[in-house]
């Protein structure tokens, strides 16, 4: 989006579009660090991210329950929302833990996250008719993708997708992770440490 602008405007109104996107990302930064650390920042930032989706409100999505493409690949949450998480799991929800671990290992961008057949890949909250168990609690990442392709093509790699950009979603993606001491990962990689912890 950033390459696009740079690409269309003249170099006052780049400039200027620039430092509104910076103005508006500290906004964020300061507003998320207001809160305290683990699930009230993660919630946070959830409430904050279901407000920005709701511009894309007018646009028709191809996004639907059950489509699940998206669920097979690597998906990368902030320690906040691992403790969100961790604190569902807590609370009782049954996860393969076999799979948490097989994938907690894989290397980031590893290309097992393309193979196909994916069972490897499911993510563990992915019910089995390809509806997210935790759809309250998704991460940010889950939150801000959407799609207007097909959506069978995001479940075949080197297919079209034709995902829908928010500007205002992807500054709350950045401002989550620049908040200080703030961490990211996938989600196997930051839940399974979280979920080996004593209670």
């Amino acid at each position: 989006m950033i390459d696009d602008q740079r690409a269309a405007l003249a170099p006052d109104d780049y400039a200027q579009f620039i430092a509104t996107i910076r103005s508006v990302f500290e906004k964020y930064t300061a507003k998320l660090s207001e809160f305290e650390a683990g699930v009230p920042r993660a919630k946070a930032i959830h409430e904050m991210m279901d407000q920005a989706m709701k511009t894309a409100a007018h646009i028709r999505v191809s996004c639907c329950k059950g489509c699940s493409g998206c669920c097979h690949y690597e998906v990368e949450i902030t320690y906040d929302e691992a403790i969100l998480l961790a604190a569902v799991v807590r609370g009782g929800m049954t996860i393969d833990r076999s799979r948490l671990k097989d994938q907690a290992i894989r290397e980031r961008k590893s290309p097992k996250w393309n193979d196909v057949p994916r069972d490897a890949n499911r993510c563990v909250f992915l019910g089995p008719d390809g509806a997210c168990v935790i759809y309250n609690e998704r991460p940010s990442a889950c939150r801000r993708l959407i799609v207007t392709s097909p959506p069978e093509n995001c479940s075949m790699p080197g297919q079209p997708v034709e995902p829908v950009n928010i500007t205002l979603a992807e500054i709350l993606i950045s401002a989550s992770l620049s908040i200080e001491g703030a961490t990211y990962a996938s989600i196997s990689k930051m839940l399974l440490p979280l979920l080996q912890e004593p209670t």
